[in-house]
């Protein structure tokens, strides 16, 4: 598997500026809001703009100030930019690329060789537009939200596909996009991407469920986030908060460190009445009155405040029937001890 690695990437902008290192292997997907630098990150590894300083390596061979023809990039852009005039073969074999045929039958649009490309559908204009880019064998694959143009029935599954073909390549591949579903289908890593800076790029998972700050936990929908100081630690932290103490089985920070600590949703818990707590649960339970109930597709969103604070539950449809929390508005919420992620206050 190829590797890409960017040293004190700079690039300035007028009012914006990117700075970036990282390394990036295998699917990684930037996610990031609308002007946070994904597509101006793309396109300086692809050598369409230049950095004002730092290297890039590709395989350990630096490509910084290599013209783009000359770094063995495939890049898919948002708008697929293909030529609307030319048959799919022509397209594909622009400029003198590889055997037409052959990518088109990895990708499964071989019988379109001889259509002309604005008779396509968008999702065979994607494959297209990827087909075109895998044509000259590149060592690194960039993507810039390829799924804009496809509608949201075909989107699933043409990113599963995708994530199929992806991983045959055995090339690292860079996966723009704004959509927390997509990269999470779709990657193995993420990086999350804010006003020109990556805050964080890890494996999947741990970007979900251990942010690196507030601003990732934020992206990535914890919703419930909130500050404190900690007053004790040890095998746990207790974290003095506006509604109380606060107990996390997070480890690494000492009495009197400011902080700023979240739960998801789907882990805070409706305490049911006169049920003992388990020990996660224990010294973690908040009395609240719900103030909003919507159903999200067999889930139950519970919107609770507390005494100062609102909490966010995400309540499987079985336990609200259960718990007849279509009918309750005073409730017990608890956090588990093990979800409630700790962050240093910056």
């Amino acid at each position: 598997m190829g590797l890409l690695e960017l040293r004190g990437v700079v690039k300035s902008l007028g009012n914006f500026r990117l700075d970036v290192s990282g390394i990036f292997e295998g699917i990684t997907a930037i996610l990031g809001p609308s002007g946070s630098g994904k597509t101006t990150l793309l396109n300086v590894i692809a050598g369409f703009l230049k950095q004002d300083r730092g290297k890039i390596l590709l395989n350990g061979r630096e490509i910084s100030n290599l013209p783009p023809e000359k770094r063995r990039i495939g890049y898919v852009f948002q708008d697929y930019a293909l030529f609307p005039h030319m048959t799919v073969r022509e397209n594909l074999t622009y400029g003198g690329k590889g055997n037409a045929s052959d990518v088109a039958e990895m990708l499964g649009i071989g019988h379109l060789l001889d259509r002309n490309v604005s008779q396509l559908s968008g999702g065979e204009k994607q494959r297209v537009a990827l087909a075109r880019s895998l044509a000259s064998k590149p060592d690194l694959l960039l993507l810039d939200e390829p799924m804009s143009s496809v509608d949201e029935l075909m989107r699933k599954r043409l990113i599963i596909e995708m994530n199929s073909i992806l991983r045959e390549l055995d090339i690292p591949v860079v996966y723009v996009t704004h959509s927390r579903r997509e990269a999470f289908l779709i990657a193995d890593r993420i990086g999350v991407m804010v006003a020109g800076k990556i805050l964080q790029i890890d494996d999947a998972e741990r970007v979900f469920e251990e942010p690196a700050g507030r601003e990732v936990a934020e992206f990535m929908g914890a919703e419930n986030i909130y500050e404190g100081r900690v007053v004790r630690s040890g095998d746990s932290l207790e974290i003095e908060w506006s509604e109380g103490v606060v107990h996390s089985l997070r480890k690494g920070f000492r009495p009197g460190d400011e902080v700023v600590f979240c739960i998801r949703p789907e882990y805070v818990m409706v305490v049911r009445e006169g049920k003992p707590l388990g020990e996660l649960l224990h010294g973690n339970v908040f009395e609240g009155r719900v103030v909003r109930r919507v159903n999200v597709g067999g889930m139950h969103e519970l919107v609770i405040r507390l005494r100062k604070e609102i909490v966010t539950a995400l309540i499987p449809d079985h336990a609200y029937h259960r718990l007849d929390l279509g009918r309750k508005d005073d409730v017990m919420v608890g956090f588990k001890k093990n979800r409630v992620h700790v962050m240093p206050k910056i």
